[in-house]
């Protein structure tokens, strides 16, 4: 019975034109599911909003406890050091012939100034002693009856542990104050300490423009408000209903306010600072969210109208057709648009938008494998340059090596051949192994670096001369670098910066940090460098090295410097003609987390 109920429901509507089954079925969907989508939309953010004002507001309180307990422990740690001076305990006892002498013993008892001076949280410290001889001066003052008679004088007597008490000024506000007896064994004196908190203190610490706020230390009126002339008063939000356990809202001179109650327990378990924290602008911005969502629903509602109405006048005589056409568009039966009656651009965009489809999927495969391909050539190339490094080290260096293992054969005992022969097999060791790898440690460079060197000392003796330094900051063993860096830049300093001069030569080798950067630096004291030869060769590194002729070293090293690491990086030439050459490389540190390469 239902599935006939259903026929002849769609009959009825099959009798009525495309625009009109719109009307009838498909505007009460959506004023309906625009209005049940629009409520929870406006429930579900009100409630979140809701949320995270309550949230902020108990934060609030967190924030403003967190000061308040930084606050009280200064002021007990405070209480806490003067109470274990000795130097004040002897002024306090001391019995002094005038006041003069005991003037002179105050000033020279410096730490009461120097807590003065280093907490900015005390506005007044004040030390009240029964000692007669003690005149009242800076931070002491004389204990009278009428002193001795208030009740947080008597308290502290009775009371060993320091307590917080709110005292009402000349200004008529009240003060937060600290109180603790100093013990004076074997002494018939008395003296009590008192700190009073600094207003302006809290006020910066505590003050936000978003909110509220009134501090209330025990049943006492409240001693702190952000409207300084409601201190030492009753306090309005201390009069609305109380929160049990979070923010809420309440009453507060006819509007509504988010009030969050919390409480600070002081470490003597006596005294309880109460927090009241309201924000004023909670309901207001919830009031203001919902008027905003309830009009972007009745906004969406009629706009929606419009479109349907629009669409049903316009389109709907093409909307079947339009149908079946995306619908073989997507089995790709591209025969069928053929026979779609009409010229209209329904059936157009149909076909065109499939072709387009199928060109883009066409042209991205193509940039796809484009890009491989380009890849594939990079890393070859890469690959070939470094292998054209590794094979081309300088046939004459071991020629000339071999030479002088030769001619040290003849001339001295084998002890030396067989330590000259250690060098080179060393030097080869590490040219082998670097081929084929892309990093290894600094310290691994370095050592090939001085095999090099003494290699070269045993065929020119005091002629070369090299030191090197590294900064403390770079672990040797931790960084890496890319192989075959360094040797050849020695090796460019000695061939060429020293050819030629009849005096000592001298290469030294830098490494610092800057930044997240390496910079080698190796310097030679040989003849420089003319200004146009200089320029040429400058001209020439930046050759990659399948095309260098000459140079190759430096061309090769700068090239794959900038291929790994980026175009930033590089080598920099600077020579001064008659003093010698400076050759500075500088690349990433690639042990650091941040850099990848290209």
């Amino acid at each position: 019975m239902k599935r006939i109920s259903h026929l002849s429901l769609f009959r009825r509507l099959s009798q009525f034109s495309i625009r009109r089954q719109l009307f009838i079925l498909y505007l009460p969907v959506v004023f309906l599911s625009t209005v049940t989508i629009g409520l929870l939309l406006v429930y579900d953010s009100t409630k979140q909003l809701t949320g995270n004002y309550q949230h902020l507001a108990e934060l609030n309180a967190q924030r403003v406890k967190s000061v308040l307990f930084d606050t009280t422990n200064t002021l007990t740690n405070t209480a806490s050091s003067l109470s274990n001076d000795t130097h004040l305990r002897q002024l306090l006892t001391a019995n002094y012939l005038d006041d003069q002498e005991a003037i002179v013993d105050i000033n020279s008892y410096d730490q009461l100034d120097e807590i003065r001076n280093l907490q900015t949280s005390i506005a007044k410290l004040t030390i009240y002693t029964t000692n007669q001889t003690i005149p009242n001066y800076k931070y002491f003052q004389q204990a009278d009856d009428t002193i001795q008679a208030t009740a947080w004088y008597q308290r502290a007597l009775k009371q060993p542990d320091a307590f917080l008490m709110t005292m009402p000024e000349d200004y008529k506000a009240n003060r937060l104050s600290l109180y603790k007896t100093l013990p004076l064994p074997l002494s018939k004196e008395t003296a009590v300490l008192e700190i009073q908190v600094d207003y302006n203190y809290l006020s910066n610490r505590l003050r936000n423009s978003s909110y509220e706020l009134e501090l209330q230390l025990n049943d006492d009126v409240i001693f702190y408000s952000d409207k300084i002339n409601q201190v030492g008063e009753p306090g309005q939000l201390t009069a609305l209903s109380e929160p049990q356990t979070s923010a809420a809202f309440l009453k507060n001179d006819g509007t509504k306010v988010m009030l969050t109650k919390s409480t600070l327990p002081m470490s003597n378990k006596e005294d309880i600072i109460t927090i009241y924290s309201a924000d004023t602008n909670a309901y207001r911005n919830l009031r203001a969210n919902l008027i905003r969502w309830s009009t972007i629903v009745l906004v969406i509602l009629i706009t929606t109208f419009i479109i349907v109405f629009l669409f049903a006048r316009f389109f709907t005589k093409r909307i079947s057709q339009l149908q079946q056409a995306v619908y073989f568009a997507s089995i790709e039966d591209y025969d069928f648009f053929q026979n779609i009656s009409g010229e209209d651009e329904i059936s157009q965009i149909s076909l065109d938008f499939h072709k387009i489809i199928q060109r883009i999927k066409k042209k991205e495969e193509e940039i796809y494998r484009s890009r491989l391909a380009q890849q594939e050539l990079l890393t070859q190339q890469q690959q070939m340059e470094f292998n054209i490094l590794a094979g081309q080290i300088n046939p004459h260096f071991l020629f000339n090596t071999l030479e002088t293992i030769r001619m040290m054969a003849l001339t001295s005992g084998n002890s030396d051949v067989v330590y000259a022969i250690k060098l080179l097999a060393k030097s080869m060791r590490y040219t082998l192994e670097a081929h084929g790898t892309k990093r290894t440690s600094l310290e691994e460079s370095l050592d090939a670096v001085h095999v090099y060197v003494k290699i070269q000392r045993m065929r020119f003796g005091d002629r070369v001369n090299f030191s090197y330094s590294v900064s403390n900051e770079i672990d040797q063993k931790e960084v890496q670098i890319l192989p075959l860096l360094i040797q050849p830049l020695v090796e460019n300093a000695i061939s060429h910066g020293l050819e030629g001069i009849t005096y000592p030569g001298f290469v030294r080798l830098t490494i610092t940090k800057d930044g997240h950067d390496l910079v080698i630096v190796v310097q030679d004291n040989g003849s420089g460098i003319p200004p146009e030869k200089l320029e040429h060769l400058q001209q020439k590194i930046k050759t990659p090295s399948t095309h260098a002729k000459k140079n190759i070293g430096l061309a090769n090293v700068n090239h794959r410097v900038k291929m790994f690491y980026g175009p930033e990086y590089g080598l920099m030439i600077e020579s001064v003609l008659g003093s010698g050459t400076q050759v500075t490389l500088r690349i990433h540190d690639l042990s650091q987390d941040s850099f990848s390469p290209r």
